[in-house]
Formats: C-alpha cells, structure tokens, sequence
C-alpha cells in the first residue's frame, strides 16, 4: 500500500523553503547587526488625522476680543476654502475652533502654519479623538510584525484587542510539535505525540504525551531519491507564535494574534512529512474525541490549525476526522497549499468543513506561491519575501511573517525569531482570529458561525484568481454594533441621522446625508458599553437640540443633552431603578403637550409613559397599556401615518410587525398589521426621515449586518426597503 505522507513545507522543495535570513536575537542581548537586515525601527511617526477642531492660545487672551478670533480664524480657514467656529474655550483659556469641513493631513498642516504664523497666537494644535485602545505591545520586534496591524496588508489585530486577546480558547497546532521558548511557554499545553512510528518519532518510542519537536531534519535521499539534505524546521513554533506568542512581557520578541489564547501542541510530522493516519488521529483527539490507546485530551480546542497538506485528493479518512472535530464544535483551518495551483489539489484543504487559507504579501495581493481558487474560503497573511531591491538579496525578508523559532540546524538549540513566509503562515492568522471571535462571542458559537463572521468581514480585494471572501480583519470580524439608535437631527443640518454603539465602546455618530446614505462616521464617545439602553428622546430638556437617554447597568437612567453639532454637552441624572424595564423607547410628543415623552414595558407587560416636563425631567407616570410582554421589538418612529401624531411599532414572536397609532393623548387607536417575517431582524429603531421624501422611515438591521432602510409610505406602511449599509451586526 502506498504510504501518503503530508509535509508542513512552504513549497515543493520542502520545509526548507519556509524559513529565510534569520532574524536571530541571543537572549542575553538585544542587540542585533545582521548586514541584511535592518536594526529594529523606532516606532513610526503618525500623520495627523482628518479633523475639524483645533485649539488655539492666544498670547494675551484678556486683550483678545472675539472679533479680532473672528478674523483670525477666518484667514486660515478661508485659505482652505473652508470656514471656522469659535466654538468655546478651554479650562486653561484656549479657543476651541471648529471647521466646516474635515481637513486632511496637508490641510490640517497648512491650517496650523496659518495660525502659529499669527503673531497673536501662542500656540495651535489639532484637537484630535484619543480612544481607550489596547496599547501597542511592548515587544521588541513589534514594529516588524506588519502583519498584524497595517491597514494596508495587515489584519488589524490590535484594534480587535480592544474586546478580546482570546483568553480562555484553545487552539491546537496539528505539527511538528514544541520546543521551549520564553515567548510561548507560558501559553503552551502538554498536548501529546501522536506519531506513531517510533523511527519518525525520534524520541525512542511512538506516541506518549511529550510533544516535544525533536527535529525533522533529514539526510540527502532520506526522503526519496534526490531528496536534498534538509534541516529541522521548528515548524510547529513558527506556526505557535503567530498565534499566541505572549505579548508585553518585558520587551522580548513578538506579539502573538491571540496572546492571552492556549495553544495544544500535537506532534504529527517528522523528517520527511507526517502520515495521513496520524494526522487523522490528531484531529479527533485535538477535538475532545477518543483515540485508542491515548489518554482522553483535558484541553479540547475550539479551534485546529492545520499548517500542512499534501497534493491528494481529500481522503475518506481525513473527511471522517474532520466532520467529528466540527460536530464537537472545533474549528479547522488549513494552508491552502504553495504550489501556484488551484487549492482544489490541495489537503486536507480541499475537504469539507475546511476553512481554507491562501496567503497574501504585505501589499495585500495574493502572495506569488499562494494555491487559489474556488476552494479558498479567505485570505490572511502569508508575506512576500521576494528582494524589494536587487542589489541587497534579503531585502525582501521584512516582508515574511515574523515569528518564534529555534537556532538548531538539527536538535533544538538556542531560541530565536525568523522571518517565514507561505500559506502555513497565513492559517494560523485566521486560526487566532478565530480564537479572538470565540473568546467575544461565547461558548455556544458553532464553527460554521464562526466561519461565516471571518467571511462576511473580510476586506475585499482584486483576486481574478480567487482568494475566497477576501483579506482576513480580525477587527472588523470583533467589533460589531450592539446598539443601533435612529437619533433624529443630532448634527442640526435638518438630516436623519444614527448613532451606533460599538462592543468596544464606543459610541459612533453616522451622519444622515438625506438621500438614504451617510457621510464618514465620526466617533462622539467611548467607555458606552456600560450602558445597558440608548433611547433617542428627541429634544428632551426644551433646547431644540437633540437629545439621548442612557440607562447604566445599576438603572441609573442619564441624560445627554445634544449640542446641536454632533457632540454633547455635560450629562445628568434623571432617574434611577429603570432596570426593571425590558424596553424603552422615545415616540416623541406622545400626549401633545409639545413635550418629548418616554414609553417603558416592565417585566410584566405593562407598558408606561413618562410625559416629558420639557425641562430634561419627568411628569407622573401612567400606564399606556398591558400585554406587551409578547412583543419582541418595541419601536418608537415618530409620526408613521401622517397625523402629526407619533406611532408605536411592535414585533410579535412569530415576526409580524404591527403599528399602535397614537390617538395624541397618550393612547392608541386600533393596532394594525404592517409588515410580517420581520424576525430576522435583530434591530428595528426610527425617528425621520432619511430618504429625503418628507415621511418618516424605519432603519432595520438583520442577522447579516445588513443595514436596510424602509421608506415610509405616509399613510402608516412602507413603500419598499433599500441597503443602507452592511457590517452592523
């Protein structure tokens, strides 16, 4: 019978195509002079970003009127075809401004050089947005690990680390097992040797539960005839790092993607490759299944990562391990392979339920050697290490993927950090960000969710060849909206806009431009995941401004008053123990005083309204109705038929969306049906118009993300429903 082995190589020629000019740093130094290479980069400069605020301190502001600011201002914005607002000033004296528009880095620049160049002035500076993020790792070769965290390229790992860093998941590295490393030991499990043939083991025995990588280098003609002498990989350690290399400590070495995530070693290739039989085995017991003769695995992974792959069809024996792991909730990710062929010819790629990874360069294009195709499920970095400049030979190794290794040409020796790149770097990419997307959406998350979260968020790129649903985005994949307000006119322009909670935080303002779209997203908040409701009043405190309602997770209920442009004033408390309502909403003037009211349900049913006094406070409560309790969605969009009365939408569970017009004193005229299979929907909210028709419309987000605007049609229904937007779900 033949034997079919599969090899961890990067290319035909085998593991020895993976590893190029290394990076070695001895551990009892930092210091690094390889000719080839590159000292390790300070941290680059950053651009100044778009804005429209700067700050500005006049030399003697007691002699500075607000005329002669006027003026000032006026000049430097004027010469950028834009003008300017003194909007405040600052605890210290300084003039907060604000342009018309957003300024560029060069604009931004020129818009200062004009005011320092006053000779009133002080100083300027840009009033930028500062964002509670994970910080930047520590590790000393951080700045190299482009892969990570370049917006062109990368896959923005870091942004993603401002929800999860994978605590708490298992990833299984299916490979040629571990060596000690002070970067990975403290996130590396015992994992287990699965390598039965006690002469590819190299340890003297076949499987036992020391995953150790002796080595899988091999001798001319070792591996068939011609076969080149090939020296030890450390392939599973490059592949471990990328993954969960342990970030901030001290400042060695590199930051892994999921870096607070655990990594199961499993031993199944030695010199020449690993067996099918092997591998197969590996993958039933990474999953929590039992395999003869080993040990049941006390640290079942989430997800497999399979760095590895052979030119076969996908055997019977592969599909059978791997429709097990996946029906114990484990994950698969495998290389799609470095031939320059269609991923089809490559396993266990090829198999199903694979997600299966072509590599890109860090242009993000797919990377030369990548396999592509209709078989490639995502793309994820994988690097490009072809030379940049001809005259200097590695200077193409910065563009690899960056990771753990070790020294030894044969045995394990020294620790170390090497450059690699191929489609066995590019999987453990989507295997961390996996991790990272499990840690944030729970234990129940199925594979098959996970996968198509990893799809739908990818970024897209040119790929005639096929690179499946595009680049990876680990922070795109993290990060959703988890809750969706039509905000009414926050911007004071007379246009419909949104506000949407990010899981990180923050706080995003979409501005409406009239016509069923937005302009860019500006960020107006962070730190709002402590709130459990957002409800948009309207003008709730009698300044004809827009206003929000945020109830705390003790039910403190918080007013935040609108200042007219997009921003807040300084907030108050207007209420507490409201956490014993399931829905809140703001319908707008629900009793026609002219006063911005609230409806709440409680644990009951009993739905109530709380007249608005006009002052940012409230009236006596009193009871709007009961038997709401079987409502799956209360909505509050303003005047839907015409009346110049606000209306109540409500969902059933079966997904029947009913309208409850309001009679303008505080009650409801006979419900009506407007609307069925409606519980896709995870968001339903409205207050304006968006469209631009003049008749309030419903924004609805569905379980895809899938933003989608419902014009009204005047009379209390819709006219048709239009995309808004996608990625928020």
């Amino acid at each position: 019978m033949r034997r079919i082995r599969f090899s961890a190589a990067i290319t035909a020629a085998g593991i020895a195509g993976l590893v190029a000019a290394p990076l070695y740093v001895p551990t009892a130094s930092a210091a690094y002079s390889d000719p080839h290479l590159p000292s390790v980069p300070d941290r680059p400069s950053v651009a100044n970003p778009p804005t429209d605020q700067f700050i500005v301190q006049f030399k003697d502001p007691a002699r500075t009127g607000s005329a002669i600011r006027a003026r000032s201002f006026g000049r430097a914005a004027a010469q950028l075809g834009a003008t300017a607002e003194d909007l405040r000033a600052t605890v210290s004296g300084a003039r907060v401004i604000r342009t018309s528009r957003d300024l560029g880095d060069g604009d931004t620049e020129k818009m200062l050089a004009s005011l320092r160049a006053d000779p009133a002035v002080a100083y300027a500076e840009p009033d930028v947005k500062l964002q509670a993020k994970a910080a930047d790792p520590s590790d000393q070769f951080y700045p190299w690990q482009w892969n990570l965290s370049a917006e062109i390229g990368g896959i923005r790992a870091t942004r993603a680390w401002d929800v999860t860093q994978g605590a708490g998941q298992v990833v299984a590295v299916i490979d040629t097992g571990k060596t000690d490393h002070v970067d990975l030991d403290a996130n590396m499990l015992p994992g287990y040797d699965m390598i039965a043939n006690r002469d590819d083991a190299r340890d003297g025995n076949g499987r036992d539960s020391d995953a150790t990588d002796e080595g899988d280098w091999s001798t001319a003609g070792q591996c068939g005839t011609g076969s080149a002498e090939v020296a030890s990989s450390w392939h599973g350690t490059h592949v471990a790092g990328i993954i969960a290399a342990v970030a901030n400590n001290g400042s060695e070495g590199i930051a892994g993607i999921a870096p607070k995530a655990k990594i199961l070693p499993v031993r199944v290739l030695g010199p020449c490759g690993g067996q099918l039989s092997d591998i197969a085995d590996a993958i039933v017991w990474a999953s929590g299944g039992a395999v003869d003769g080993v040990p049941a695995n006390p640290n079942p992974a989430r997800v497999i990562n399979l760095s590895l792959g052979g030119t076969e069809a996908c055997s019977a024996t592969f599909q059978t391990a791997i429709d097990a792991a996946t029906a114990r909730g484990s994950l698969v990710v495998a290389a799609a392979g470095n031939e320059t062929a269609q991923a089809s010819t490559s396993s266990p790629a090829n198999c199903r339920n694979v997600m299966a990874v072509a590599a890109s360069g860090r242009t993000g294009a797919l990377a030369p050697y990548s396999n592509f195709g209709a078989a490639v499920d995502i793309t994820a970095p994988g690097g490009d290490m072809r030379p940049t400049n001809s005259t200097i030979p590695d200077s193409g190794v910065p563009n690899g993927i960056i990771s753990t290794l070790n020294d030894g040409p044969t045995t394990a020796r020294t620790e170390a950090y090497f450059f690699a790149q191929g489609t066995s770097a590019a999987a453990p990419h989507v295997s961390a960000a996996a991790a990272l997307l499990m840690a944030q959406m729970g234990p129940t998350a199925t594979p098959a969710a996970v996968e198509a979260r990893l799809k739908r968020t990818a970024r897209p790129m040119t790929c005639p060849q096929g690179c499946g649903a595009g680049r990876l985005d680990a922070a795109t994949a993290v990060l959703h909206m988890t809750i969706v307000v039509a905000a009414g006119d926050f911007t004071g322009d007379g246009k419909a806009d949104v506000l949407a909670r990010e899981n990180s935080g923050f706080l995003w303002l979409y501005p409406g431009n009239g016509k069923g779209g937005w302009f860019a997203r500006k960020q107006v908040g962070s730190g709002w995941n402590a709130f459990t409701a957002l409800v948009a009043t309207g003008d709730f405190n009698g300044d004809r401004r827009a206003d929000v309602l945020a109830r705390d997770a003790s039910g403190a209920m918080w007013l935040y008053p609108g200042n007219g442009s997009g921003g807040w004033l300084a907030r108050k408390q207007v209420g507490s123990g409201w956490n014993g309502f399931t829905a809140i909403v703001g319908p707008g003037d629900f009793n026609g005083d002219g006063k911005a009211d609230v409806l709440a349900r409680d644990t009951t049913g009993d739905l109530w309204l709380y007249p608005g006094n006009g002052r940012g406070g409230w009236l006596a409560r009193t009871k709007a109705g009961s038997g709401w309790n079987g409502m799956t969605a209360v909505v509050g969009p303003g005047d839907l038929t015409g009346d110049r009365r606000p209306d109540v939408l409500a969902r059933d569970g079966a997904g029947v969306l009913l309208r409850y017009s309001g009679n303008g004193r505080g009650g409801f005229a006979s419900k009506v049906q407007v609307g069925s299979g409606w519980n896709p929907m995870t968001t339903i909210t409205g207050r304006g118009d968006y469209s631009g028709d003049a008749r309030t419309d419903v924004l609805s987000v569905d379980t895809n993300g899938t933003l989608w605007l419902y014009r009204g049609n005047g009379t209390g229904g819709f006219s048709g429903r239009t995309a808004a937007g996608s990625g928020w779900g």
